[in-house]
């Protein structure tokens, strides 16, 4: 069962001295608010009490966040106004109700936003975007997550920096393609949360850590980074509840059942003690999946459904999804096929909620779609021409037999025939620059040779190329912006790329291949052959690295700063004409499969070459050897990255 019980920071207050519960700090707090004059101290004085107890007493926190609330309303002092409605949502988000922690941190981020208070921005920005995660937006929250490590490299706030690499490492822990870049995150966010002493973040890293662990089935390698996790938490007084789960997450795997069990009973208990409703979910759940393990399915059964009866107050959707496997699993067991039918099935629609993965094919048809249209329009254009040289040739004809039948009569009607000339004049006029329009259209299609062909011969026959090279791009995380942004602002950002990508491939003399959905492909030495085909497909790859960068440092409004893979091959391949009514010009074999490959296996901001294209370049441009994969004919593809920038070549 894939879980994500991934743990965030969520930051509270004013200053890290804040973070956990020091009981006699909070009662020296007590008795002092209730001397202080009705004041911007005394609301401070509030919000440290809420920030106390938000970890141990989350109801208590929520009851003074509220009275610091009331107090900032009446004295109009804005600052505390957000910071309390702040500490508010936290005091919820610790017991699972996320509706009312979106109320209240929404609020808050509005009152920060109205104060131009950027560090209280970045903050809230962090914080909601952890919630949708926890709900399983994964695009939603890291949109906010961006937004909120722009603010804090700008503001060069190491703390909000360290809470937001954090969470971002979060959102790549749910897919395997991307553990890289989580562990990169979390170590990222690491070094800067020891640095500040924070504990209860240092914390969240180990925990996190380890999860990446045991999702990688290396339950060994978790166990060190859960006990950094349980210490670091007891320093910092925070619930205990999660590293428990975990800890049994990891026994369970070693198959040390007891010992898992065990463990997953404490988080529930810790889980109690706070009201914390969302821990309290997962360790059930669980709990319900070692009993399975002992076919102790019954019992399984009633944990796994009180699990999934609190989801309905946490709203979290794969917590859902994982109760609903383990019933089904758990109803097999039993033999109660039925029950198992059903909750399979309501575990695969949630799934599909979750994530559909079809999106990416309908913005990739999307985005096809627009093409066609536009070809659409191209062949009309074609067939116009053909049309109006139809008609100028039956207009030459019945002129001619019009001449030879009256031509006495003509002799006489000297202006009409003037006329009539003028008027063919300008037909001729217009067929020419309709067809001087279709001829552009069909270059916008197909390579000048290849058109050429098509008018000359009506027919395109395939060419075999000894060897061109092929370059492949795509963005990274296309799958989870798409989900999270409107159609027509992906296709206008993918739009603005490509026709960018469409300059560079010219002025580098490669011919465009076609996009699907956010692939790009292109190729040179054809349909003309020539030897500069890896050098030029190389510049290019180094061209467009460097516009993707400069985006993503200065984005144009309503354009997304999507980050390019890149991968190149070289090789024979065959070239020709597909399609009747739809002209397309494609290239296929070996060589564009390994150049998709280099592509897929390359990482953002680096260009991933194959042995060939290496072999052209290596005496010109340096190169670092990074392995072998494996092709689907078991064939194994070295790989190497570029390690120049294009002011380095230029």
């Amino acid at each position: 069962m894939n879980r994500n019980t991934l743990y965030f920071i969520i930051l509270i207050c004013f200053a890290l001295n804040s973070f956990g519960q020091n009981s006699q700090a909070v009662e020296e707090l007590k008795h002092l608010v209730t001397e202080q004059a009705n004041d911007s101290t005394k609301v401070n004085t509030l919000l440290d009490i809420a920030s106390q107890l938000y970890g141990s007493q989350p109801d208590s926190s929520i009851v003074y966040s509220g009275k610091a609330i009331d107090l900032a309303i009446e004295i109009n002092f804005k600052k505390g106004l957000a910071y309390a409605h702040k500490n508010m949502g936290l005091g919820y988000y610790m017991k699972g109700e996320f509706s009312d922690v979106l109320i209240h941190w929404e609020k808050s981020l509005a009152i920060f936003e109205e104060i131009n208070d950027e560090s209280g921005i970045s903050n809230l920005l962090s914080n909601i975007g952890a919630v949708w995660q926890t709900k399983g937006d994964d695009p939603k929250a890291l949109d906010y997550f961006i937004r909120s490590a722009k603010i804090a490299e700008k503001i060069q706030d190491s703390t909000r920096l360290g809470t937001v690499y954090l969470n971002i490492g979060t959102v790549y822990s749910n897919e395997e393609t991307t553990y890289d870049d989580a562990f990169e995150s979390f170590n990222k966010s690491k070094d800067i949360l020891i640095n500040l002493g924070y504990d209860e973040g240092v914390g969240a890293v180990a925990i996190n850590m380890a999860e990446l662990y045991l999702k990688s089935g290396n339950p060994q390698a978790a166990l060190p980074h859960l006990n950094d996790a349980l210490e670091a938490y007891s320093r910092s007084g925070s619930n205990l509840s999660n590293t428990y789960n975990d800890m049994g997450w990891a026994y369970k795997d070693l198959k040390r059942y007891r010992l898992a069990k065990e463990y997953h009973l404490k988080a529930i208990e810790a889980a109690d003690l706070n009201d914390a409703k969302l821990e309290k979910t997962k360790a059930l759940i669980s709990l319900g999946e070692v009993l399975i393990e002992q076919k102790a399915y019954a019992e399984a059964v009633d944990n796994l459904k009180r699990g999934l009866k609190i989801t309905e107050v946490t709203g979290v959707y794969r917590d859902k999804k994982d109760a609903y496997e383990g019933l089904a699993k758990a109803y097999s067991g039993m033999k109660d096929y039925k029950n198992a039918y059903d909750y399979q099935q309501l575990f695969t629609s949630i799934s599909d909620t979750i994530r559909n993965d079809s999106y990416d094919e309908s913005i990739g048809n999307m985005r096809f779609q627009y093409d066609l249209k536009e070809m659409e329009e191209e062949i009309k254009l074609l067939n116009v021409d053909n049309e109006l040289q139809q008609t100028q040739l039956e207009r030459t004809t019945a002129s001619k037999r019009l001449l030879y039948a009256l031509a006495a009569l003509l002799l006489a009607m000297v202006g009409g025939i003037f006329s009539r000339y003028r008027f063919i004049q300008k037909s001729n006029s217009r067929i020419a620059e309709e067809r001087n329009k279709s001829e552009s259209i069909l270059l916008n299609i197909l390579p000048k040779e290849t058109a050429e062909e098509l008018k000359e011969h009506g027919s395109i026959k395939a060419k075999y190329f000894k060897e061109i090279t092929v370059l492949f791009t795509d963005f990274k995380q296309f799958s989870l912006v798409a989900e999270g942004i409107p159609a027509e602002h992906l296709v206008q950002s993918l739009d603005y790329f490509f026709k960018k990508f469409d300059i560079i491939t010219e002025k580098h003399n490669l011919e465009k291949i076609k996009t699907i959905g956010d692939a790009y492909m292109c190729a040179g030495g054809l349909p003309t052959e020539n030897k500069t085909h890896a050098e030029n497909a190389f510049s290019a790859a180094l061209e467009i690295l460097e516009f993707v960068k400069d985006t993503q440092d200065n984005p144009p409004k309503g354009i997304y700063p999507f980050e390019v893979r890149i991968g190149i091959n070289t090789g024979p391949v065959v070239a020709g004409v597909v399609g009747h009514k739809k002209f397309q010009y494609d290239i296929w074999g070996n060589t564009v499969n390994i150049a998709a490959r280099m592509e897929s296996n390359s990482v953002p901001g680096k260009i991933n070459v194959a042995e060939s294209t290496y072999q052209l370049l290596k005496n010109r441009h340096d190169f670092t050897y990074r392995g072998v994969i494996k092709a689907k004919n078991e064939q194994l593809l070295k790989m190497y990255y570029a390690e120049e920038k294009i002011s380095e070549i230029a």
